[in-house]
């Protein structure tokens, strides 16, 4: 893929992910929807800033949600890249495949390339997870003090964030198997259980605001 996601624009990378080729896939998509989901949460925050309701919260309230604020705005930037990085890390581990491995030499580069690109293909996915649930982490505040009129839009981050991160745990589960370090398998498969219960609780907790207002 000669053209970076990064660098396309949104029907050039819905039309890729649609067409035959291996990446972008699921660990990618996961990466942009965690991107999607911190914007959203955002732009509550953005349509907040200044209204009657926002000026009357506390002082400590008022701090949280700029900081909440900026950590999206870090996050939605490093998800993008995940998004990327998921690619590139799938694409090299297809060209490791296709290494030489005629001679003993070429076998042994050929192990240590594909070693290689397998803890990196578990580790984005992983990563990607662990930023979902902070975009998660951040939500809560946003859907009970933000702006109620957008009070929906803050669920729809949560269950996106959430999605996100169960597909990158996916991704990462798919991936467990190439690697040869145990130790290393049993800590991705901790760490992606305590997330997947992490994130499911907190897209419960956003969502019970979200209805509750709505109610």
């Amino acid at each position: 893929m000669e053209k970076k996601m990064l660098d396309m624009d949104l029907r050039e990378v819905l039309a890729l992910t649609a067409s035959d080729a291996p990446a972008p896939g699921g660990g990618a998509i996961a990466g942009l929807a965690a991107a999607l989901g911190a914007a959203l949460g955002q732009m509550v925050l953005a349509l907040s800033y200044g209204k009657k309701a926002y000026e009357n919260l506390d002082d400590a309230t008022k701090a949280s949600l700029k900081e909440a604020d900026a950590q999206l705005a870090d996050l939605r930037d490093c998800l993008f890249n995940l998004m990327q990085e998921d690619t590139d890390a799938f694409t090299s581990y297809m060209d490791a495949l296709r290494l030489p491995k005629e001679s003993e030499e070429e076998q042994k580069v050929r192990r240590a390339a594909l070693d290689k690109c397998a803890l990196h293909s578990m580790a984005v996915p992983l990563e990607t997870a662990e930023r979902c649930l902070t975009v998660l982490q951040c939500l809560p505040q946003i859907a009970q003090y933000g702006n109620k009129n957008a009070v929906t839009d803050a669920g729809v981050a949560a269950l996106l964030a959430n999605a996100a991160c169960e597909a990158a745990l996916l991704n990462v589960k798919i991936n467990l198997p190439t690697i040869k370090d145990e130790t290393v398998v049993s800590k991705a498969a901790k760490r992606s259980e305590e997330l997947l219960q992490a994130s499911k609780k907190l897209q419960k907790e956003v969502l019970d605001i979200v209805y509750g207002k709505l109610a």
